[in-house]
Formats: structure tokens, C-alpha cells, sequence
């Protein structure tokens, strides 16, 4: 039986009432849209189909199937429909990851470019917020140095008078105290090991200047970098605290105020900057309170003096400058009476009465800070002084210059009782709180020896580029030190 409607064999044939056969399914869909007879085009309903009985019957092949080369020819066809199927969908595919390619390109240099304006706005705001700070803490007529040191205050009788009263207070504590049972024995330093290797400085402008350990809070150090930044870092954690930025050049110098939260660094573009943590304290946001400027060109080097209300900064404008912590101010400065040398380093006595400086001419002056006059001139060294320390208890400066060596002044005598000839230049010398080590900084070694009789204990060499400073912990039982490879180091036992 033929379906009226697709002209093929009916699997399901049904006849209407008017006499014509359909395929069932076919003719349902048309009643249900149209309600009427495709062929008469009469009314026509569901219940005027009549369901014709009839056996199952297999639809014959295709003609073309009815052979073997019909049949692949049929597969053929299939093979290479499904083939340009395939094709074209790996074309769109492509298409598709190559547009979400270039999508996910595009916002990945949208980001980068939102993260550099970022950076670059902070880094701005950051500069204007610093030099806003510079402008207004300086005086109207800073471009005038001269008129700036006639105007200082110098240093009053009352603070004169103070200096004094410590000094003969710590003279005679120190007379009466005894060597820590618990310092550290040369035969311990000689096994001491890198504990801690940090790069905390910026890797843009490599190189750490200077550092101090916290008096008290002995897991806290301060160093400053040629990145113009100083890094308070903590060595117990492992990381760092704060970066105070505000320098214009390299850091030169940084300490710790034993007593208060409070920082001090020096740089090489000639001003000082004191800073106090931001709401209180323990803070890891530090601001500026006072911006010092002294000195015409860089500062070398910078000392606490023994009271913590003062401080001194030794720069290479051929002056030192004596300053009011606690005001900002500066009291006193004083030129070198050399004239044509420049000052290359410089430190204050324990006790706080003197001051020993050095100069490119090798001479090593020590100067009563009092009276500011140079009471003593130290000669023997060739070429340019790179650092002096004071001992602990105040009978002894060592010394070091470009000539490769240490020499070491008994300043009761006063004269030189030993000079010790290395095979390089010392960048800093650091007596420890005893008196009995002295550590010298140098190319790129820490070289410890005796602090009475320059005997040599013990050499460090894990730094690759110049050792720039060193500190002690108290009994010598750690040892930091800073180099030019922008790593801080700290040397100790391992379960220190």
C-alpha cells in the first residue's frame, strides 16, 4: 500500500473516509495542523481514520544497493561526507582558539598595563608625598650653607654639662664590669656557619650599606641599601618588616634608638631622616618626622651618641655635624682644619666626649665634641681612611685605610701598639660589646681577630661581591654582616 502523501510504502497504513490511504504518522500531523484532507482538502478528524490491518514488510533496497559496487559507492559517499564533516569542524575549532587566544592575550596586556600605572602612580604619589616632606622641613635659606651653620644654636652649657656627667658615669661602670662568663670562646666563632642568607634589597640597584641590630629587641635589624631604601627586617620570621623610603641616594648609615620606637638613616644626599612607626607602635608603616640637612654632599657615616638624645653624621663636604634627636635640629657644625680632605668616616667614643674621624689624606683626628677642636691627629697610614672604631671600653681605636692595614691606637698613651698587614682593603672595622673581637669587613670576607693583640680566630666567605659592614649580637654569639651582592647575612651556631 502507497502513502497518498510521500508516495512510498506505508508501514502503518490507514484509510480515511473518503476512500484514500496514508501513512498514519504522516496523516496525524497534517489533521492536527490543518483539520482537513490533503487530497479533497474535506473536513477530517482523528476518528475518521480506519486502521488497515496488514503484515510487515521489509522496505527493498535502495537500487543503487542492490549491487557490491553500488554499496561502496554508497559508503563512499558517507566516508567522504563524514570526512568534510570532520574538516569543517576542525576549521571552526581553530577559529575558536585562536580568537580565544588572542581574547586571553589581550587581557593579559590589558593587566599588565593596569599593574605598571599602578606601580607607577604609587611610586609617584609615594616621591611627591617625600619631597613635600623635604620642601617643608627645610629652612627658607637652605641654599646657603653658610648662613645656615651661623645660624645653629651650638651646644648649650646644660647639654655640655650632661655629656659630661654621663661620661664620668660610664667611665667608671666600665672599670667595674667584668667579662660575660657566657661570651662566646674564639674556638665556638671558628665554628660558626651561615644561618641566614637574605636578599632584601631591590635587585634593580644591588648592594646593602650598612646595618644595626636592636640593642633590645635582638631579633630586629635595620639596613640600608643603595636602592635609596632602608629594610627593617625581622630574623626570627624570616621577613621583612618595613621599607622606609624617602632618600634621594643610597643609605649610608641606619641605628636603632635603644629606647624608643624610633629609626635613623643617613644618605649620601646629605640628609638626615628620623622616623616613628604610624599609630603607635609595632607598626609596619613608618613616617618621617624629621629631615635633617646638614651637609652639602654625601654622608658617610653616622653615630649615636651614648646619651640617645644626640647624634653625630661625618660627611664628605669636609664637615661634622653634631644634631638634637629629639628637635630635629642640627647644633653644631664644624669644618675640617685640613681644608682639602674630606671626611670618609667617623665614629663617637663610648663615653661621648670625643669624636674620631678620618679623612682622604690619612690622617685620623679626634676632636672634643665640646669644645668642637681637634685635641689629637693620629698619623701612619697611606692613602684614604676607610673606617676607625672605638672599643667597648674606651682604651682603644682601631683603624683601617686603603693601605691594607689595621692599625690599633692605645688612646691613653697615646701611640700605635700593633699594625697588621692584610692581603686586601677593610671596608669596616666593628669592635663586639666586650672589646675582645674585632671584626673586619673586606672584599668579600669577614675576617675576625682579636681585639687587644690582632690575632687572627676565624674567616667567613659565603658573600660573592664586597662586605660592606658587620654586627655583633651581645657574647658574640651571632654575627650579621651586609655585602654588595644585596644579601644579609647572619653567622652563628646552628641552634642559635
Amino acid at each position: 500500500m502507497i502513502c497518498s502523501i510521500s508516495s512510498e510504502l506505508a508501514e502503518e497504513p490507514v484509510v480515511s473516509k473518503y476512500g484514500n490511504i496514508f501513512e498514519k504518522r504522516l496523516i496525524e500531523k497534517h489533521i492536527t495542523s490543518t483539520g482537513t484532507c490533503p487530497l479533497t482538502k474535506q473536513p477530517l478528524t482523528l476518528e475518521d481514520l480506519v486502521e488497515v490491518k496488514t503484515t510487515k514488510t521489509v522496505k527493498p533496497r535502495p537500487l543503487a544497493a542492490t549491487s557490491i559496487p553500488g554499496l561502496l559507492l554508497l559508503l563512499q559517499n558517507e566516508w567522504d561526507a563524514l570526512v568534510l564533516e570532520t574538516f569543517n569542524l576542525k576549521k571552526e575549532l581553530e577559529t575558536t582558539r585562536q580568537e580565544l587566544s588572542l581574547a586571553m592575550y589581550q587581557q593579559d596586556a590589558a593587566c599588565r598595563v593596569i599593574a605598571r600605572l599602578t606601580s607607577e602612580r604609587d611610586k609617584a604619589r609615594k616621591e611627591l608625598s617625600n619631597l613635600q616632606a623635604t620642601v617643608v622641613s627645610r629652612q627658607a635659606d637652605t641654599g646657603d650653607l653658610m648662613d645656615i651653620e651661623k645660624s645653629l644654636p651650638g651646644i648649650s652649657p646644660e647639654i655640655k654639662q650632661q655629656l659630661t656627667d654621663l661620661s664620668h658615669k660610664l667611665s667608671k661602670w666600665r672599670k667595674k664590669r667584668a667579662i660575660s662568663e657566657t661570651l662566646a670562646k674564639p674556638e665556638e666563632i671558628r665554628g660558626y656557619k651561615c644561618i641566614l642568607s637574605k636578599p632584601i634589597h631591590k635587585a634593580s640597584s644591588p648592594g646593602i650599606l650598612c646595618l644595626d641590630v636592636h640593642p633590645n629587641k635582638l631579633n630586629l635589624i635595620l639596613t640600608g641599601g643603595v636602592d635609596r631604601t632602608a629594610v627593617l627586617f625581622n630574623r626570627e620570621t624570616g621577613k621583612k618588616e618595613a621599607t622606609l623610603s624617602g632618600h634621594n641616594k643610597a643609605v649610608s648609615s641606619v641605628f636603632f634608638h635603644p629606647d624608643e620606637e624610633s629609626l635613623i638613616t643617613c644618605s649620601h644626599d646629605g640628609c638626615v631622616r628620623t622616623w616613628n612607626p604610624v599609630g603607635g607602635t609595632g607598626r609596619s608603616n613608618w613616617k618621617t618626622t624629621h629631615v635633617i640637612k646638614a651637609h652639602s654632599a654625601e654622608i658617610v657615616q653616622g653615630s649615636l651618641h651614648a646619651m640617645h638624645d644626640f647624634f653625630v653624621t661625618v660627611s664628605k663636604d669636609k664637615s661634622w655635624a653634631f644634631h638634637d634627636l629629639k628637635n630635629g635640629q642640627t647644633l653644631v657644625n664644624v669644618k675640617n682644619p685640613s681644608g682639602d680632605a674630606a671626611f670618609t668616616c667617623g665614629q663617637l667614643h663610648p663615653d661621648g666626649l670625643i669624636l674620631g674621624t678620618g679623612t682622604d689624606d690619612s690622617f685620623i683626628r679626634i676632636w672634643d665634641v665640646k669644645s668642637q677642636k681637634n685635641v689629637a691627629t693620629f698619623e701612619g697610614h697611606k692613602g684614604k681612611i676607610t673606617n676607625l672604631v672605638f672599643s667597648e671600653n674606651g682604651y682603644y681605636l682601631a683603624t683601617a685605610a686603603e693601605d691594607a692595614i689595621i692599625k690599633l691606637w692605645d688612646l691613653r698613651t697615646p701611640k700605635n701598639i700593633h699594625s697588621l698587614k692584610l692581603d686586601t682593603i677593610v671596608n669596616r672595622l666593628k669592635y663586639d660589646f666586650s672589646g675582645k673581637y674585632l671584626a673586619a669587613a673586606t672584599s668579600s670576607e669577614l675576617r675576625i681577630f682579636t681585639g687587644k693583640n690582632l690575632e687572627h680566630v676565624q674567616t667567613m666567605h659565603e658573600h660573592l661581591q664586597t662586605v660592606t659592614d658587620v654586627a655583633f649580637w651581645p657574647d658574640s654569639k651571632l654575627l650579621a654582616t651586609t655585602s654588595m651582592d644585596r644579601n644579609l647575612k647572619v653567622w652563628g651556631t646552628p641552634n642559635e
